[in-house]
């Protein structure tokens, strides 16, 4: 069944071509093009981005304005048919063991064009991080995993579209470009 979706993709770069690779690396699904179905998640990306990129040009001395951007797409929901896609559900131990994998590898083995499933977001961080460092036991142990998605709170996950080929993004349909007041 076809439905068309908005989805959003917050940035500090202007862009008018989307390219997958210029992703970075150890992220939840990969190098790829993010995006959320929930406006104030890329906003809130979008801005936290912005901070990030001017503590940095203060490093280098460089006074160039950063603006939070918006992307604004339409994506019709009949071209997963047309791709490999993995779907997450919810944030279970599969999700976990897909998210650990990306973020500890440069170039994960997977060749989804499409990911959809819950974000790590800044709120679960800590907690991704604590996970990482062994806090919960062994990082492949069943037990630490449990401990980690009981912490998580899955269930208020926000839900992410990666799109990690070419083909896939070229699917989603460029509405408007907006700089996020602050």
């Amino acid at each position: 069944m076809s439905e068309i979706i908005t989805l959003y993709h917050g940035s500090v770069f202007e862009f008018d071509e989307i390219d997958v690779a210029k992703g970075k690396p150890f992220k939840d699904f990969g190098v790829g093009f993010y995006t959320s179905q929930n406006r104030g998640h890329a906003e809130m990306l979008a801005l936290r981005n912005r901070y990030i990129e001017i503590s940095r040009r203060k490093r280098f001395n460089n006074p160039i304005v950063v603006k939070p951007l918006l992307y604004i797409y339409q994506f019709d929901t009949a071209e997963l048919e047309r791709v490999n896609v993995k779907r997450f559900a919810t944030a279970g131990k599969e999700w976990l063991r897909f998210v650990v994998l990306n973020r500890t590898t440069v170039n994960p083995p997977h060749d989804y064009d499409v990911v959809i499933g819950p974000t790590v977001n800044d709120n679960t961080r800590a907690s991704l991080d604590s996970y990482f460092a062994g806090a919960y036991g062994d990082v492949r142990s069943e037990s630490a995993m449990d401990i980690l998605l009981q912490v998580l709170q899955p269930e208020k996950l926000p839900e992410q579209y990666f799109f990690g080929s070419g083909r896939a993004a070229a699917s989603l349909m460029f509405r408007k470009r907006e700089v996020i007041e602050s």
